[in-house]
């Protein structure tokens, strides 16, 4: 045997006797882990800039050295054979920090990086502190230390391969580390853990309580992450999108997003190709690396699913997994897209989309389309943040519809650009079909958009787009359904949307029989039956929904009743009828009277301002819209959604004064779940079939039977005892359900798209 094979041989020989899994030895775990981590270095070389660390890369280099050491304790491998409960292997793995040569801030860092990157601060406090009286943590911690010495062996093999890792690695050897001895061993918690948030909330602020400690926390646990999911690099985003979109020539829009670097605003009409406008400026605006994350944020869930569709099937044929979905949904969504024959059985479905939404939440697939809430949650300390704001630094985010949030949300999102483009180095590029001018100078002053970085469509190419023409009818639309039922009988594609689900129930029932196919699509339909419908809507010739409708949905119809709204809620509902402009001019009808509860969904003087500045049209050209816009919102907010929004301007900017790493926050989280103003619940009428589904451990199966009702609503139903609860605690509705009507609640209510 040559000396090559006889090294291998010993290699193999004493690699394989720690495991750091039962499939994978500690130092090909440290090795596959560290492969992810040249991956990451090369996508994100603004990282050391960011943090303002320049070494910052070294730092992570040592952290993923260390951060699974301790696994070579004899406890760690009795629990891979037996899966018996022991000690955390990271609280060992910190204990080695000493072998590491820098100043004392960064060493805390390094740290307090490798013991919290399983379990943040107040857990491992709470079960194995060592620093508190009376507790067992520093005998167990003791005991495992001592214990630790008959295979210290494995660990000084492990220093020994440390200078060819860095060299691979890395790229050079920083000659900063030896094998500690024993006494070198030092107790993460009296020596980085304890003092923490004593430190923070006295005002004595360290490097690694800001930026520099979230990256080093958030890049670590990614790397060991995707390692233990079987990814070893992360993608790249596309470098020629132009041949993707290989359109004869391009608009102006297109062509001046293409150029522009840096934050940009655009403001175009429906269909004028802004998705297009909005890559090409994403891919302008790479780094070398392509490495820069591309983030596409939409209001709604059908908006995000169609364009990760797109998005999927356009990028196809350039590489696989490059767009991710994410939103309170997407794993169902990703389930009931599967389209596999060979896979039937509903467990490796199951394994399937688990396993594509956990590689999707990881630092992996460079285009994620998603709702702003997913952006926001890091924020709020949700488990995983810093691996998220690691990700997001030097962002690219497209931010679509940016006029569909209200006051509440649009002040989250706003501060949540902030602190992106300030601390992360994150760029934007906002875009709306109608974007009234004070949020356009609000997210201009707050971000510091220039003026030349504005683009909008010429008057030119504006005329291309006129397409519909304004009525204002008198009454209501349930005592004009007549007019409703003639266009019917004419043989035209009919939309019809209403403010809320039992308008558009009670409406439907009356001219549902005059279509060949007509459809109801809101909020009250489970997602099973939505879903249905949604599929149908190509063919459907009469359409009633409520705002469910003004989504991104691919429909075409000829001509629209609607009751009175917003003018951008109208826009949206307009842009629905002629979408292509392909039949000429078409009628879009708004009656002048609403339903007395339209006041709990819109500010009721903006409806009457809509009503007034479109009195006055008639044909509907495009170069009108962003002046009859403004002069709708000429005063900006209303007093009461002014009051909202510096309510949660105020308080979303102390909470971001509380953004420090290694420690969620439980009562912050709870601050998160309350964003969301509805109630996910079951019509009683499928109570048995969830319950079983959740039996049988089909939980995608049993989401299907879920619907969301407003928070208002809910607290309705609850004062009148018709909610009961399922044996896993969900909610059932005890009202009535059919499967076109959706639920039937039996009184007016506020609609929840």
């Amino acid at each position: 045997m040559t000396g090559k094979w006889i090294g291998v041989y010993i290699y193999m020989v004493w690699a394989d006797r720690i495991r750091a899994k039962e499939d994978e030895n500690l130092l090909e775990h440290t090795e596959n882990t560290l492969q992810v981590f040249e991956s990451l270095r090369q996508c994100y070389p603004e990282a050391p800039d960011i943090c303002g660390v320049r070494d910052f890369y070294e730092h992570l280099f040592y952290a993923i050295f260390l951060h699974d050491l301790g696994k070579a304790a004899p406890g760690f491998q009795e629990q891979l054979e037996t899966g018996s409960p022991w000690y955390r292997h990271e609280i060992i793995s910190a204990s080695f920090i000493n072998a590491i040569d820098y100043c004392d801030d960064y060493k805390k860092a390094i740290c307090l990086a490798v013991v919290t990157h399983h379990k943040y601060i107040d857990e491992l406090v709470e079960k194995n502190a060592t620093h508190i009286d009376g507790l067992p943590g520093q005998e167990r911690y003791l005991e495992n230390l001592e214990a630790l010495q008959q295979n210290l062996w494995y660990i000084d093999n492990m220093f020994k391969e440390l200078d060819r890792l860095a060299v691979t690695y890395l790229g050079y050897n920083p000659l900063r580390h030896h094998m500690p001895s024993p006494k070198e061993l030092v107790d993460p918690f009296k020596y980085c853990i304890r003092d923490y948030k004593d430190l923070f909330y006295d005002g004595e602020i360290k490097l690694y309580h800001g930026t520099y400690g979230l990256l080093l926390k958030g890049f670590l646990t990614a790397c060991d992450h995707l390692a233990s999911a079987g990814k070893y690099r992360v993608k790249t985003a596309l470098k020629d999108l132009h041949s993707i979109y290989n359109f004869p020539c391009l608009r102006d829009i297109q062509k001046e997003a293409s150029e522009l670097s840096g934050d940009g605003i655009l403001v175009a009409p429906t269909g004028s190709g802004k998705t297009e406008a909005a890559l090409f400026w994403a891919e302008k605006n790479q780094n070398r690396a392509y490495g820069r994350r591309v983030y596409y944020l939409l209001p709604y869930t059908a908006s995000i699913n169609a364009l990760y569709k797109r998005l999927d099937r356009d990028f196809a044929g350039h590489g696989k997994d490059l767009v991710g979905i994410l939103h309170g949904k997407a794993s169902y969504f990703m389930y009931k897209s599967l389209d596999y024959e060979d896979l039937t059985d509903y467990k490796d479905k199951k394994e399937l989309v688990k396993n594509i939404q956990n590689i999707t939440k990881k630092i992996y697939r460079p285009y994620k389309v998603m709702t702003p809430f997913q952006v926001i949650k890091a924020f709020f300390r949700v488990k995983g943040y810093e691996s998220q704001l690691a990700e997001m630094s030097n962002g690219l985010f497209i931010i679509d519809e940016i006029h569909a949030y209200d006051p509440h949300t649009t002040a989250l999102i706003l501060n949540t650009l902030e602190i992106l483009q300030k601390k992360f180095k994150a760029s934007f590029f906002i875009m709306s079909a109608t974007l009234p001018a004070f949020i356009r100078e609000m997210f201009k002053s707050r971000l510091n958009i220039p003026d030349s970085n504005q683009i909008y469509m010429s008057p030119e190419e504006l005329s291309k787009f006129t397409r519909h023409r304004v009525c204002i009818l008198q009454g209501n639309i349930m005592d004009n359904i007549a007019v409703v039922e003639e266009s019917i009988k004419k043989g035209k594609k009919v939309l019809v949307v209403c403010n809320t689900v039992k308008t558009a129930q009670d409406l439907f029932k009356k001219v549902e029989k005059l279509a060949r196919n007509a459809q109801l699509l809101h909020s009250g339909l489970i997602l099973a039956h939505r879903e249905r419908v949604e599929k149908e809507l190509g063919e459907a010739d009469l359409l009633v929904g409520t705002q469910a409708i003004e989504v991104s949905l691919d429909i075409d119809f000829d001509i629209l009743y609607s009751e009175p709204a917003p003018i951008d809620a109208l826009l949206q509902r307009f842009g629905r009828v002629n979408r292509k402009g392909s039949k000429g001019i078409c009628p879009v009808h708004v009656f002048r009277e609403g339903s007395p509860n339209d006041s709990y969904i819109y500010d009721m003087e903006l409806v009457d301002k809509t009503l007034a500045v479109l009195e006055g049209v008639s044909l509907l050209t495009e170069e009108k819209i962003q002046s009859l816009v403004d002069r709708v919102y000429q005063n900006g907010y209303s007093d009461k959604e002014q009051k909202e929004f510096n309510r949660v301007d105020r308080h979303f900017r102390r909470l971001l004064d509380q953004l420090i790493p290694f420690d969620d926050n439980e009562n912050i989280k709870e601050d998160f779940g309350g964003l969301f103003k509805s109630i996910e619940v079951v019509p009683d009428k499928y109570r048995v079939e969830y319950e079983q589904c959740i039996e049988e451990k089909r939980y995608y199966d049993s989401a299907g039977y879920t619907l969301n009702i407003s928070a208002r609503k809910y607290a309705m139903l609850c004062s009148k005892n018709k909610v009961d609860r399922t044996s896993d605690g969900m909610p059932v509705v005890l009202c009535e359900y059919d499967k076109k009507l959706g639920l039937l609640t039996g009184e007016e209510t506020d609609n929840f798209v």
